[in-house]
């Protein structure tokens, strides 16, 4: 009975991998491409851009190029302090960070295996979350300092990976992530009823966001590892708005990545940080829902 129950768990592991793992790869390639061809000229970029022109066109580019940077948040956090020592107006700095956290070549490929619509709705939010971070911090910031970046270095340059061991080594990076998401939501799928998922995340009432966005705090390790799981819950009823609530808020609080930004916030901008993607995941999650009819 164990023997039959394993060689049904393991023909759904490798169902799930038959059909997101051309995602994978997808992605796997688009960031490698923008890593080896573009991330120095994204960094050019952002240090070009000047507070003196007309304010929303710098915040759109540095957010663009956040979501076109294929670093990870522990990547992120250097470029951002080592841009700021350049004269980086802080705001871009906040736009170009909360969209590189948010979304990357790699993560919106593989977002494809949760369909078109949540991959451009993820792509929109992820957008808008970085121009509306930008916004506030040139709003609210604009005489005083957000970031603190007396602690870090001048990075060194470094010579460019080629584009195979780019390839490689985002391929060892994500794999083990990857194969423990498809064995989630392989054993999710098999024994645990569609009715509790519904239940989970409440079908109505917009209660499904609020749990979404609290569970995404454990449960988000890394976005190709995340996919898998949301899918499978997709599936099984997860609305729209509790998926992207979750997608949104994951990367951003994921505990794994809350130390490399507490490195460069004191704790009251720490705190405001941690607020503003929680309430944004939240409201983003419940205006999809409103508008799908399920609240």
């Amino acid at each position: 009975m164990l023997t039959h129950e394993f060689i049904m768990l393991l023909g759904s592991i490798l169902l799930q991998f038959q059909q997101i793992g051309p995602y994978w790869a997808a992605g796997l390639v688009a960031g490698s491409l923008v890593s080896v061809l573009l991330s120095g000229r994204i960094a050019e970029k952002m240090a070009a851009l000047a507070s003196g022109s007309f304010w929303p066109l710098p915040l759109c580019v540095a957010t663009f190029l956040g979501i076109l940077s294929p670093l990870c948040m522990y990547g992120t956090v250097p470029i951002i302090a080592a841009l700021g020592k350049k004269g980086v107006p802080q705001h871009l700095l906040a736009s170009f960070m909360i969209s590189s956290i948010l979304l990357n070549p790699n993560i919106f490929f593989f977002t494809f295996a949760l369909g078109v619509d949540v991959t451009l709705m993820r792509l929109a939010l992820s957008f808008l979350s970085g121009i509306l971070a930008g916004g506030l911090v040139l709003l609210f910031f604009r005489n005083r300092k957000v970031f603190a970046f007396e602690r870090f270095a001048s990075p060194e340059d470094k010579k460019k990976a080629p584009f195979f061991l780019d390839l490689f080594k985002a391929f060892r990076i994500t794999a083990p992530y990857l194969l423990f998401g498809i064995t989630l939501a392989a054993w999710f799928e098999r024994y645990v009823p569609p009715d509790m998922v519904a239940g989970m995340f409440g079908a109505r009432r917009g209660l499904g966001v609020l749990f979404a966005t609290t569970v995404s705090i454990p449960l988000y390790v890394c976005g190709g590892g995340t996919i898998p799981l949301v899918r499978a819950w997709m599936h099984a009823g997860m609305g729209t708005g509790d998926a992207m609530a979750f997608l949104l808020a994951g990367p951003t609080v994921k505990i794994n990545n809350l130390s490399a930004v507490k490195m460069i916030f004191g704790a009251k901008h720490f705190a405001l940080y941690l607020a503003y993607n929680i309430l944004f995941a939240m409201i983003a999650g419940w205006t999809i829902e409103f508008i799908t009819g399920r609240m």
